[in-house]
């Protein structure tokens, strides 16, 4: 199970986003002044005035943007940057990164960004006042995002605390929740489930039926949906409602799926207690929950301790 890294893979690509591109030269300007920046090592893949880029940088972009889609090298073009799709054609979606290609051309993203970015700071833009608290509201989240890794990074559940949630918790709550074996007949107009309906109720087979009509996933298995216990993430609401409503080997009547144009019948095979799968196959799930617990009550922690020595004032009656 992942543990939580969306913060530090988040804090790692904004701060390594420091790139710029090779567009063709304007009409020289005045050298712009460029900001303060870390100094950099290693060999320098780019430069544009006093900014460069070094090899080591450049491949660690790569590297965050790569893990930030999901261990893909074929990148969108949207999560590239706010404006990638300014610069890149409209008909490339995905650039490849592990490819030189694909390395060139977001190489040149990252230099027409710092291109347009000091081209901004000559010609005073920096300044600006909504341009001034842009730049603060970035700070801002590039420094919550640090924190917060620094706070978080060394969160860690043992493998007792797991053991315990699982014995304490997971296997008494699924002693107390009942699993429904049930076969599904999907169709999509409300004629043809009261037709499909109609041969159930005169002794058509439910698995024949479904194979023969359902445009589920689960036609080619007769409907089986397996045993199942309500997730809103699996099924909609009035399924549920409708499945835990149902007697052993009872079928509903036609029903709507709210979010879609879907007209449902359902059986219900079999009812069972719940089945605790074992630990080894869901400990890094538990063990990710945990770490998930203990990263948001950490958070919480810390924030109420820096609201107690700071000066906060909300005029929450100001808000329309």
């Amino acid at each position: 199970m992942k543990r939580v890294c969306s913060i530090v893979i988040a804090t790692a690509f904004i701060l390594s986003l420091t790139g710029c591109d090779l567009l063709p030269t304007f009409k020289k300007s005045p050298k712009p002044k460029v900001s303060k920046e870390v100094k950099s090592t290693g060999p320098v893949l780019a430069q544009i005035n006093d900014w460069t880029l070094t090899v080591v940088e450049f491949d660690k972009q790569i590297e965050v943007l790569t893990r930030m889609n999901s261990g893909d090298v074929n990148v969108p073009v949207q999560m590239m940057g706010i404006l990638a799709s300014t610069f890149i054609p409209a008909y490339i979606e995905k650039v490849d990164l592990s490819s030189s290609a694909g390395k060139e051309m977001y190489l040149e993203f990252q230099m027409n960004m710092e291109l347009l970015a000091q081209e901004a700071e000559a010609k005073g833009l920096d300044k600006d006042p909504e341009v001034v608290r842009g730049i603060r509201r970035n700070t801002v989240e590039i420094l919550d995002l640090a924190l917060l890794n620094k706070t978080l990074k060394d969160i860690k559940v043992t493998s007792k605390e797991v053991e315990d949630v699982y014995n304490d918790e997971y296997k008494v709550s699924l002693e107390n929740t009942e699993q429904r074996k049930i076969r599904e007949i999907v169709v999509s107009s409300k004629p043809k489930a009261n037709d499909i309906l109609v041969q159930l109720l005169t002794g058509g087979k439910f698995s024949e039926l479904a194979s023969q009509h359902s445009i589920a996933e689960t036609a080619g298995k007769g409907g089986d949906l397996g045993y199942l216990t309500p997730r809103p993430d699996v099924k909609f609401n009035k399924f549920w409602e409708t499945a835990y409503t149902l007697d052993k080997g009872a079928t509903s009547s036609v029903f709507k799926n709210e979010n879609k144009e879907e007209y449902y019948i359902i059986m219900v095979e079999d009812v069972k207690k719940g089945e605790a799968e074992p630990l080894d196959k869901i400990y890094d799930q538990i063990e990710g929950l945990m770490i998930q617990q203990k990263s948001v009550d950490s958070i919480s922690t810390l924030i109420k301790d820096i609201k107690s020595k700071a000066d906060v004032v909300i005029n929450t009656n100001l808000i329309n």
